[in-house]
């Protein structure tokens, strides 16, 4: 009984500890009193392309609990695979080109037609029963082959692995066709690369999910390279701003690979890519063949079943440019199309969904707020005339975003966006599977489900102004920003 006293009573005494020293590291993250449209701090070059990080610690991405990351693959550019240990969810901006993920434990579902013989069996199969009949032809001891057998016996094996490596090509798991508007979800120790072949750049954005409870690490990003390197290191990383960064084969001795991958100890140092200054993005000389499907023209929809549900085949791409498929669509104002775990099951494990925006000049996103999320927008094309306001009732952020620009807008805070370009799209990360919307004005906003005693007596304004307040709207996401000329105009500094 003393015994379990003592360990409740330490076990409530660490419980303290782990509070207060979190509650120590990160006081007050979300007390923001102003909100900057962000742009990378740090650019990584390599090869065939480079690498662009915003600056995790910066308050509005601190509060997010988010780090954000440009990849930009030239053509004939391949992002080698690595991994990270939080959850990814990325948006291809521009171009096409393909991706592979690799997911323990699952097999190699691509594979080349050479790979099975017409007798039923693979290249595996047929090298060992070469084997056994050299095997048994050395045990008989019958004939010329079976002498042979036994004076050359090395060469023997190697000839068969010749065999093998002529009749056996290749097998691997899931490759897919990505294009422009194909939202990405991987997770956590998933190993992911990319290869541009079209002939304009490959832009992807992601952000990582810090603050996941997948994320046992701490509030770091931190990338784990399976081949390549960064000869820059992870500036980002108080302390390692001047060590350059190796793949995770480098660590291990030479030798240690060599019996693991049973190769020679020379090829195993070639693995560690010690004398290879390219980066992490490389360029591809000659073909790159790989087995790949053909080409998706449109998405067919899927019933979810029992092999959909498996982590080995789940789908993990979604397409949202096509505003046949939006949520919300006006022809003269524009499209927008949300991406949650109804419409991609892995979602619901990542706890992260996506929102696609699309809007003609002069149209106006009405004000709303994330009821159970952070949102992280990412401007790709046009530029916009963005307000939010903090819990606080004050203006955090009053100005243009542009293309390539960042801006972190915390769970609760209220935006409006306002094309001021022929067209605005953006792209919106939120930090919850199935992320909630609560508008301010519209036909299905927090003000038209209030009684109009309530509008009233609240604002101070007679009955006949509380109904032109609740009922003039009639729209319920895209409107036409007509309206006072003030609009946009910065506001009065305070005497």
């Amino acid at each position: 009984m003393a015994r379990l006293s003592s360990l409740l009573s330490f076990s409530l005494a660490l419980l303290i500890f782990l509070h207060g020293s979190t509650a120590q590291q990160f006081p007050n993250e979300c007390q923001l009193d102003q909100l900057n449209a962000l742009e990378p701090s740090h650019v990584l070059k390599a090869e065939a392309g480079r690498i662009e990080v915003w600056d995790h610690h910066a308050p509005q991405l601190r509060c997010s609990g988010v780090s954000f990351v440009r990849y930009i693959i030239e053509s004939k550019g391949l992002y080698l695979p690595s991994f990270f240990s939080t959850a990814k969810l990325s948006f291809v901006a521009k171009g096409k080109g393909l991706m592979g993920r690799v997911v323990p434990g699952c097999a190699e579902t691509f594979q080349d037609s050479s790979v099975f013989q017409p007798g039923g069996g693979s290249p595996f199969e047929e090298g060992q029963g070469q084997g056994q009949q050299g095997q048994q032809g050395q045990g008989q001891g019958q004939g010329q082959q079976g002498q042979q057998g036994q004076g050359h016996q090395g060469q023997q094996g190697q000839g068969q692995q010749r065999q093998m490596g002529q009749g056996f090509r290749d097998m691997h798991q899931k490759v897919e066709h990505i294009r422009t508007g194909d939202t990405i979800a991987t997770h956590p120790g998933v190993a992911q690369w990319f290869y541009n072949d079209g002939n304009q750049p490959l832009v992807i954005v992601s952000v990582l999910d810090l603050a996941s409870h997948q994320n046992q690490l701490d509030r770091n990003p931190r990338p784990f390279y399976l081949a390549g390197n960064n000869p820059q290191g992870q500036v980002w990383i108080e302390g390692r701003e001047q060590q350059p960064q190796k793949n995770i084969l480098n660590g291990f001795s030479p030798e240690v690979i060599a019996q693991a991958f049973k190769i020679d100890v020379r090829t195993a140092q070639q693995l560690q890519n010690q004398q290879d200054n390219r980066g992490n993005i490389v360029r591809v000389q000659g073909p790159f063949s790989v087995i790949r499907p053909p080409l998706r023209s449109q998405r067919p929809q899927e019933e979810v079943n029992g092999l959909e549900e498996t982590i080995c085949s789940a789908r993990c791409t979604d397409n949202l440019d096509d505003p046949s498929n939006a949520d919300v669509y006006k022809p003269q104002l524009g499209y927008i199309s949300i991406l949650n775990s109804y419409d991609l099951p892995i979602l619901r494990v990542l706890r992260l969904s996506a929102l696609r925006g699309s809007i003609r000049q002069n149209a106006m996103v009405l004000p709303q707020w994330n009821a159970n999320a952070n949102a992280i927008l990412y401007v790709t094309d046009g530029e916009a005339h963005v307000q939010v306001v903090n819990d606080n009732g004050d203006r955090v952020f009053d100005g243009q975003v542009s293309q390539g620009q960042l801006l972190a807008i915390p769970q609760g805070f209220s935006v409006v966006k306002r094309a001021t370009s022929e067209q605005f799209r953006w792209i919106e990360f939120k930090t919850n599977a199935n992320a909630q919307i609560n508008t301010l004005a519209g036909r299905t906003s927090v003000l038209r489900g209030l009684p109009l005693e309530v509008i009233s007596n609240g604002y101070q304004i007679s009955l006949e102004e509380a109904r032109r307040v609740k009922f003039n709207t009639v729209e319920t996401t895209l409107t036409h920003s007509s309206g006072p000329a003030s609009y946009g105009r910065p506001r009065k500094a305070d005497a």
